[in-house]
């Protein structure tokens, strides 16, 4: 599904994944993971990220998240490890003994998800676009009232 910001349209969805410090079993506890789970809803909520499914497990994490295409997902990951680990650490002391240094991995894995938008399906669409772009103009589906108001322009001068 397109999202709109005020100068973009988007469907910007990835599959993040990160473990803990030296992949220890650090959230044994159901009642820790449901807290780490709550705390990343909330930033995925507070930086206009939507989350689309969520899995925490005791050692890593798996987000389906939808990001604006104004945040690098460099910067996002950072906000979901940075605020999440200051949190767990505050409620849950014992972590802090357990992880030492950190909770979270510095590493983490993304890949962008599509749907039904193939690698295939993008590569076809590039070698054709110069076919497509004389036939629809991609701006014309995106932006109606922004392409009609060009077009309009350019037939005044």
């Amino acid at each position: 599904m397109l999202r709109r910001s005020s100068h973009a349209v988007y469907d910007c969805r990835y599959h993040l994944v990160w473990a803990t410090k030296r992949r220890r079993r650090a959230l044994r506890q159901p009642e820790e993971r449901e807290y780490c789970e709550r705390l990343l809803r909330r930033v995925a909520e507070k930086y206009d990220m939507e989350m689309l499914a969520i899995e925490v497990a005791e050692d890593h994490v798996h987000l389906y998240v939808e990001i604006p295409p104004q945040q690098s997902v460099g910067s996002a990951v950072g906000k979901f490890k940075n605020l999440s680990a200051r949190f767990l650490i505050q409620r849950y002391q014992h972590l802090r003994s357990y992880l030492p240094g950190a909770v979270w991995s510095p590493s983490y894995f993304a890949r962008t998800v599509g749907e039904g938008v193939t690698a295939e399906t993008v590569l076809k669409y590039i070698e054709t676009h110069d076919e497509h772009a004389a036939r629809v103009s991609a701006q014309a589906e995106f932006f109606p009232k922004v392409a009609a108001g060009k077009r309009r322009a350019r037939n005044k001068t």
